[in-house]
C-alpha cells in the first residue's frame, strides 16, 4: 500500500528545498572564486582543484537524485513514486559517500602543499586514508548485503526470495560510518586552525584565517544531526517523513562541507574589503598565497627553512631563505597580484629579491 504524505511531510519538502537551493548558491560563491585565482592570471589548477570540482558534482547529482522523495503537497502517492524515489534514494548514499571522499580529500592535499612536518603530513595522509578505505567499504557493503542484490532497492522483490541484513544491522553500520565521517570532519575543520594559527602572521589575519577554515564545524553538525534522525529510525511511525529529515541533512553535510573546502579563497576579497573600510589585517605583502606554493618549494631543504620562518620550529633562531626559494615566491608573487587567499610571509635572501618593503623595514631596525 502506498503511503500517504502528511501535512508534515509536506512541510519537511518544502523545507528541504528551501534551506538546501539557498545553501548551493551560497557555497558557489567561494567555489567560483577559488576557481578564478586559480586560473587567472595564471592557470595554475592542481589534484585539490579536480577534486574539489568533482565533488561538487556529485553533491549535486546526490541533491537530484533525492528530488523525487520530496512531495510539497500532501495527498496520496503512486506505488509508482513510492518505487521510483527509494530507487534514487538508495543509489543517492554511494554518492553522498564519493562527494564527501572527494571533498575532503580535496582539503588533505591543499593542506599538503604547505611545508608542514612529517607528522602532521602523515595524519593528513591518514586521514584520507580511513575516508577513502570508508568510502570502499560503504559502497560494498550497500550493493552486496542482499541476495539478490537488487532487492536492496527494488520494493516489489517478494518478502520470501528476499535475504537482506535487519534493520539492526543497517543502524549499526551506519552509525559506525557517521562516527568515521564525524571525526574526519572535526579534524579536517580543526587541523588547520593549529597549523595556521602559528603563521608569523597578524593577529587579526589569523583570526580570519582560523574562522574560514573552521567552517566545516557546521558541517560536523549536520553529520551529527543526521546520525541521530538515523539511529531513531525504528521509533518512528511515519519513515516517509523520517527519509526526508534524513536527505536534508545529507544534503547540507555536503553544501557545508564543500562550502568550508573553499572560504580560505574568500580571504582576499574579505581583505581587500576590509582594507577600503579602514581595516588592515596586515602590513606585508599579500600578493603570496600558500595553497599556491609551487612545486619547486617541496624539496626536503627548502621546505625545512620555510617552517622555521614560519615559526613552527622557535628553538633554532631564524635564518635566512636560500635565494631559490625566494626566486620562486618572488616569481608567485609577480603572477598572483591581487588573487591571494591564504598568505605565506616572504623569506629573507638576496638582497636582489628582498622585497623593498622588507629592506625599508630592516633599516629601520625592525
Amino acid at each position: 500500500m502506498a503511503p500517504t504524505i502528511t501535512e508534515r511531510a509536506a512541510f519537511l519538502a518544502r523545507v528541504h528545498f528551501g534551506v538546501t537551493i539557498p545553501l548551493l548558491a551560497l557555497a558557489l560563491v567561494p567555489f567560483c572564486a577559488r576557481i578564478y585565482v586559480r586560473i587567472w592570471p595564471v592557470w595554475r589548477l592542481g589534484w585539490d582543484d579536480a577534486f574539489i570540482i568533482a565533488g561538487l558534482v556529485c553533491s549535486i547529482i546526490d541533491w537530484g537524485l533525492l528530488v523525487p522523495e520530496m512531495h510539497i503537497h500532501p495527498g496520496d502517492i503512486t506505488m509508482d513514486d513510492v518505487q521510483e524515489a527509494v530507487f534514487l534514494a538508495y543509489f543517492a548514499i554511494p554518492i553522498w559517500a564519493i562527494s564527501m571522499t572527494l571533498i575532503k580529500t580535496s582539503i588533505v592535499l591543499t593542506l599538503l602543499r604547505l611545508p608542514l612536518k612529517k607528522a602532521w603530513r602523515m595524519g593528513l595522509y591518514a586521514i584520507g586514508a580511513v575516508q577513502v578505505t570508508y568510502c570502499l567499504a560503504d559502497m560494498q557493503y550497500l550493493f552486496f548485503k542482499c541476495r539478490p542484490f537488487h532487492a536492496a532497492w527494488d520494493i516489489m522483490v517478494p518478502g520470501r526470495e528476499r535475504k537482506c541484513p535487519s534493520l539492526h544491522t543497517d543502524i549499526v553500520v551506519s552509525s559506525i560510518g557517521s562516527a568515521i565521517n564525524i571525526t574526519t570532519d572535526l579534524l579536517l575543520s580543526v587541523a588547520p586552525m593549529f597549523i595556521l594559527w602559528n603563521l608569523r602572521r597578524p593577529l587579526r589575519e589569523r583570526v580570519v584565517i582560523c574562522i574560514l577554515t573552521g567552517m566545516g564545524l557546521f558541517a560536523s553538525v549536520a553529520s551529527i544531526m543526521k546520525a541521530v534522525v538515523i539511529a531513531d529510525w525504528r521509533n518512528v511511525d511515519d519513515q516517509w517523513e523520517m527519509a526526508m529529515s534524513i536527505a536534508t541533512w545529507t544534503i547540507l553535510e555536503q553544501f557545508i562541507s564543500l562550502f568550508a573546502a573553499c572560504c580560505p579563497s574568500l580571504k582576499g576579497p574579505i581583505q581587500g574589503l576590509l582594507s577600503k573600510c579602514g581595516v588592515s589585517l596586515t602590513r606585508q605583502d599579500t600578493n603570496v598565497s600558500f595553497v599556491h606554493i609551487p612545486s619547486r618549494m617541496r624539496e626536503t631543504q627548502l621546505r625545512r627553512e620555510a617552517r622555521e620562518w614560519l615559526g613552527e620550529d622557535d628553538s633554532q633562531a631564524t635564518r635566512q631563505g636560500p635565494s631559490e626559494l625566494i626566486a620562486v615566491v618572488d616569481e608567485e608573487s609577480q603572477r598572483s597580484k591581487n588573487n591571494s587567499s591564504l598568505v605565506l610571509p616572504p623569506l629573507p635572501g638576496s638582497r636582489t629579491l628582498i622585497p623593498q618593503f622588507l629592506l625599508r623595514r630592516q633599516k629601520d631596525g625592525v
